[in-house]
């Protein structure tokens, strides 16, 4: 099954089963969000999640936790479960098929009254979410983030991972219950990890997990990097009661890792914007003093970048001023071959480290293969070797700006000034 792979490494005491079932941003991403802390409440056989974490003990103390990630215009929905390997078990039992048991339970066999969800969990889980997105809220470095997105996205990828309090409020019983039905038939992409020495076994374990035998809904998920910008939102400066303000740029690089360049933006991001050794943390904030942090990032799935800043009010114009004159010099080549080695010595660096958690480097790959990258970690190094620095400037040459959203204080004389 092509939906199904394998990370063989024997210098871990776990083996690991990551499961992903990727569902569209248009899906309800709320409901789901609501859905999985439902599915860990209980199932058939174990009619709470004590009565899980009793059967997790059992298996040596294995952990298992359903999470979720936005991943281009993907949101994914993802059953982990980890647990030891035979080699240290007291009988040296094989522990798979009792992972695999609970992770069938899970997605087709949920603690259910009379065909369907409990009221009182429902009630539970659906105030515990909305917390949840009042304290993301409550963070405005991330609200801004987030502002940032709506404000300059008409697609489905302005929608945040965990979904909207809008969203929240239309959710039921009758939502769950449809949306449970409607993840059962979805397509979905597995990683088996840790020391499997007879791999046709283990592939013969793992495909008795029901949902990995739907068929393939026919999606070009290739097709997710396409963007409909919205450039008419320009800078929009919104006030809150904050004592420092936060400053959120986005950028369309018109690359990804469908089209373009992936190679050289992954560099690009390093040198300009991606750690302590790069130029917006040493010009902006080392040298100038114009941000208390800064950063840039990107999604490789989608083509966006981002740039985050922590900034007093009256630097916002300052700041972006100094952003835009870096692009500038990366564009023209005013960077060194040190920084091109540096960053990608710490890229290469990152990756080779993931190889120390299961989990980590399970999510890398599964990710790809939803996506139909071919790529190994092995074979993203080498790509990374082979970036040359005309490469790192022509990706500075498509970067397009697309907006921004300026976090500002609030005071008793009005607005504050903004130099």
């Amino acid at each position: 099954m092509d939906n199904i792979g394998i990370i063989k490494t024997s210098k871990f005491k776990n083996n690991a089963i990551s499961l992903v079932v990727p569902v569209s941003l248009e899906e309800n991403v709320t409901g789901y969000n609501v859905l999985a802390q439902v599915l860990k409440r209980g199932t058939k056989s174990f009619h709470s999640s004590s009565e899980i974490a009793r059967y997790l003990q059992d298996m040596y103390g294995a952990n298992f936790d359903i999470m979720l990630s936005k991943i281009g215009n993907k949101l994914f929905v993802i059953f982990y479960v980890s647990f030891m390997d035979n080699r240290f078990t007291l009988y040296k039992e094989d522990l798979w098929d009792k992972a695999i048991h609970l992770l069938n339970e899970l997605i087709y066999h949920p603690l259910l009254k009379e065909d369907d969800f409990e009221e009182e969990i429902i009630a539970q889980e659906i105030l515990n979410h909305r917390l949840y997105i009042e304290s993301i809220y409550d963070d405005k470095g991330h609200y801004s983030m987030n502002r940032v997105m709506e404000l300059g996205l008409h697609d489905s990828y302005r929608i945040p991972e965990y979904g909207t309090i809008l969203e929240l409020d239309k959710i039921d019983r009758k939502v769950l219950m449809d949306l449970w039905e409607e993840l059962k038939g979805k397509e979905a992409f597995c990683y088996a990890s840790g020391n499997i020495k007879n791999e046709e076994e283990v592939l013969e374990k793992v495909s008795s997990l029901k949902i990995l035998s739907n068929r393939k809904n026919g999606h070009d998920l290739s097709s997710s990097e396409k963007r409909d910008f919205n450039r008419e939102s320009g800078e929009v400066f919104e006030k809150m009661k904050i004592n420092q303000g936060k400053m959120s740029l986005l950028y369309n690089t018109n690359n990804s890792i469908f089209h373009g360049d992936y190679f050289a933006l992954v560099l690009f991001n390093s040198i300009f914007g991606g750690g302590a050794h790069s130029k917006l943390f040493n010009e902006v904030r080392e040298k100038h003093s114009l941000a208390y942090s800064i950063y840039s990032s990107f999604d490789k799935f989608a083509g966006v970048m981002t740039i985050g800043a922590g900034t007093d009010f009256k630097n916002f114009r300052k700041a972006k001023e100094l952003i835009d004159e870096e692009i500038g010099k990366m564009k023209k080549g005013e960077f060194s071959q040190e920084d091109i080695e540096v960053a990608r010595t710490k890229v290469i660096s990152s990756l080779n480290a993931m190889s120390d958690s299961i989990f980590n480097t399970s999510n890398y790959l599964i990710a790809l293969r939803v996506f139909g990258i071919d790529y190994t970690i092995g074979q993203v190094i080498d790509g990374l070797k082979e970036v040359t620095k005309e490469r790192i400037m022509n990706v500075a040459e498509n970067l397009e700006f697309i907006c921004a959203h300026y976090l500002d204080g609030e005071d008793k004389d009005g607005e504050h000034e903004r130099a």
